[in-house]
């Protein structure tokens, strides 16, 4: 066996071992994302969870939701009532150099538009710790480009496990808002490729959590390839599930 052929078999081993880390994390977090998670309850007002569906909420869906700034992720994965596997930026599954200069330029300065010296402290710290709690959530990276494929695999095989998936569909570049502008496109290419490899159209739920009333509200399902049947575009299907999560908070948060 030459030399790259041993690299290329020393490369097939990690993934593999990195996928079984993953998908272990799919029905139980590891001990250090418990611990971090025990710390943070202590200081997280618990929200209360308001299920619109009247029926308990399916482990084998897409559930999508808002980000809600730096509370988000955080609050989905203390207080929802399943476990799942989110997607996230593929910079935070990155080396320091390149969680820190994800952390500091794009979530903290960009995005939630802090000062610079907020910014450095808190990415200087976050980066040392975010990829051990990454890899304990299972975090699946996410990417702009062709890559996303490789993203969409893997989600795919996750929800053929039975296990549901978490994406965060809002355009954010211009920071995080209570009222959502658009959402990408990237859950309706995951309920697609999903339906034409295994021909099962995914409920796919809208979630909308709020820290300033914490209050975390969930309604659907609603079935994308159904509506793509009865003529609908990805642009239409985007936008009907922009305004279903915006009302989640309009008419079940604010009212």
């Amino acid at each position: 066996m030459d030399k790259e052929s041993r690299k290329q078999k020393r490369q097939l081993v990690r993934l593999e071992r990195r996928q079984r880390r993953q998908f272990k994390r799919l029905e139980k977090r590891g001990p250090i994302c418990s611990f971090f998670k025990g710390v943070l309850k202590l200081f997280k007002i618990r929200p209360e969870f308001i299920n619109l569906t009247g029926e308990e909420l399916p482990d084998k869906a897409i559930y999508i939701g808002n980000h809600n700034a730096a509370s988000g992720p955080i609050s989905y994965e203390c207080y929802f009532q399943k476990v799942l596997t989110p997607w996230g930026a593929h910079e935070m599954c990155g080396n320091y150099k390149v969680r820190w200069n994800y952390l500091y330029h794009v979530f903290y300065r960009q995005k939630l538009k802090y000062s610079k010296l907020k910014s450095f402290m808190i990415a200087t710290l976050f980066a040392i710790v975010s990829k051990w709690i990454y890899i304990g959530v299972g975090l699946i990276p996410t990417y702009q480009d062709a890559r996303l494929l490789k993203s969409i695999r893997y989600s795919i095989e996750v929800l053929k496990k039975g296990h549901a998936i978490l994406i965060y569909p809002e355009n954010s570049n211009d920071g995080y808002k209570e009222i959502l502008d658009e959402y990408n496109h990237g859950f309706i290419t995951l309920s697609k490729l999903f339906y034409k490899l295994h021909g099962e159209d995914l409920p796919v739920y809208n979630v909308y959590y709020t820290k300033q009333y914490a209050k975390m509200v969930v309604n659907g399902p609603s079935y994308l390839n159904k509506m793509l049947k009865e003529g609908m575009t990805e642009q239409d299907i985007a936008r009907l599930m922009t305004t279903k999560t915006n009302e989640l908070y309009t008419e079940n948060v604010l009212k």
